[in-house]
């Protein structure tokens, strides 16, 4: 019969416990991201000659009642109610101007991605890629 040596257990242990304790924790997660650049805002959407035979798309129109009270200027009915995630210079007279923040009601959707709106009682075209919703929807 043959004896093995066996290795002290408990001093395993206690180096292995040693060595984890000498290691600091990780910092913990930080809740901003990081990033190396600001993200450049999307380009306009291209601008196509709009048919105005087109049909518009079937969309049930309503108010939002969820949201605070829509202000005097705003329309009865829309879409949708967005804000302006960029900055927007209206490049012909037909279009509307804004800045981050701006309050928007979309009253029509184009399929080339530009929305017609109301904004401070004036209506006008505007890229859908620079705005979000901000519309409430029941649970």
């Amino acid at each position: 019969m043959q004896i093995t040596p066996q290795l002290p257990l408990m001093g395993f242990v206690a180096r292995v416990q040693e060595t984890i304790s000498d290691v600091p924790p990780p910092p913990p997660p930080s809740d901003e991201p990081v990033f190396e650049e600001p993200t450049p805002p999307p380009p306009p959407p291209e601008d196509y000659d709009d048919d105005e035979d087109e049909e518009e798309s079937a969309v049930v129109e309503y108010s939002d009642p969820y949201a605070e009270e829509d202000p005097p200027w705003a329309p009865r009915t829309y879409m949708e109610k967005v804000v302006a995630i960029y900055d927007y210079t209206r490049d012909k007279e037909d279009e509307l101007s804004f800045q981050e923040g701006s309050i928007i009601y979309v009253i029509k959707k184009n399929d080339d991605g530009w929305f017609e709106g109301v904004m401070n009682g004036t209506t006008g075209l505007f890229p859908g890629n620079y705005v979000e919703s901000i519309m409430h929807y029941a649970d």
